[in-house]
């Protein structure tokens, strides 16, 4: 079938064919969180190869989406957004709006990954509303005939939250043991934390305050907490 003349020269078409390839959008939305290295960059884009990830930020580079910046003392590499991907940022939040609008939380809910979680996860601790020290929490996940899976927060004063996949050693101010459901259903959303606390979905076990003062310190996914947000009922 012959190309229509007009696709060649619509800019959506354009965007198209900058934005569509696989992963594209996935790799900006997890840059517009901060991550700047590549490996965090992979931890937050969890099922791509390492190769097909350095083959798009080539392309995201060659596109002006993306600067490569390398600091000759420690040869360390960073990716950072140019303001021609700065301007994506509310569409990405659109696209997101969108699907939080109209899928179901069943569809939210069906491909649950507790290492992609945590890795969110660690962006919705605000160390500000914890006490001024370091802050360890251990969280511990359940899934049905699965062994449980262990993560592990690290909070300072002035600094971003840290998760560790191997115990870090310090002592734990605070263990979160939920089931992986019930801990995605309320991060999205889907559910109130409080009601998944109390329905034992979501259990707080440690430093009192911290149990009280949860709500304040742990706050929901972006799409949650946008305009179209609702809580949504979860089948059982």
């Amino acid at each position: 079938m012959p190309i229509n003349k007009f696709a060649l020269f619509c800019p959506v078409t354009k965007a198209c064919e900058i934005l569509e390839p696989r992963w594209t959008l996935l790799i900006l939305t997890e840059m517009w969180w901060g991550s700047s290295r590549f490996n965090d960059i992979r931890r937050g884009v969890p099922g791509i190869s390492p190769t097909l990830l350095t083959k798009r930020l080539k392309e995201l580079e060659a596109h002006g989406l993306i600067e490569r910046v390398e600091d000759p003392n420690s040869g360390s590499i960073d990716y950072l957004r140019t303001q021609m991907a700065v301007e994506l940022e509310p569409i990405i939040q659109a696209l997101g709006d969108w699907a939080y609008k109209n899928t179901t939380s069943e569809d939210a809910l069906c491909r649950l990954d507790a290492s992609c979680l945590m890795w969110n996860l660690r962006r919705c601790i605000l160390p500000e509303e914890l006490p001024p020290r370091r802050i360890v929490m251990q969280f511990i996940f359940n899934e049905p005939d699965k062994a449980p899976q262990n993560f592990w927060t690290i909070s300072k004063p002035g600094a971003q939250v840290d998760v560790c996949y191997i115990d870090p050693g310090f002592d734990v101010d605070l263990f979160v043991i939920c089931d992986l459901r019930a801990m995605v259903s309320a991060y999205m959303g889907h559910t109130p934390l409080q009601a998944e606390i109390d329905a034992d979905g979501i259990q707080l076990i440690g430093n009192p305050v911290l149990e009280k003062t949860v709500t304040r310190w742990f706050i929901l996914s972006s799409f949650a907490r946008s305009p179209n947000a609702h809580f949504r009922k979860i089948p059982a």
